[in-house]
């Protein structure tokens, strides 16, 4: 079974109502969290069950391959309004 490690950025309140009206909010924002999962088997079910739940503000992630104690290659990138996962595997 394959494995990947997930990266995914979350916007505060205000970005995130930046965002919301279409204008320029600071990528750079302290306020903004990024958060780091191991062990992802499934992007679809991880991005339903996982960033839509409990990270209702994601905007994207990036997907590396997973190596323990390494940081992987990046496989793939992902947008919440734009490219989500169509397949459970990043090929």
């Amino acid at each position: 079974m394959k494995r990947y490690r997930v990266i995914a950025k979350a916007l505060c309140d205000d970005c995130n109502t930046k965002s919301l009206n279409n204008t320029w909010f600071d990528v750079r924002c302290n306020n903004c969290t990024w958060a780091k999962w191991n062990n992802v088997t499934n992007l679809i079910k991880f991005t339903s069950d996982v960033l839509d739940k409990d990270h209702p503000n994601w905007v994207f992630f990036n997907v590396f391959e997973y190596i323990k104690g390494e940081n992987g290659r990046r496989l793939g990138s992902y947008q919440k309004n734009g490219k989500r996962p169509i397949t459970p595997f990043e090929l």
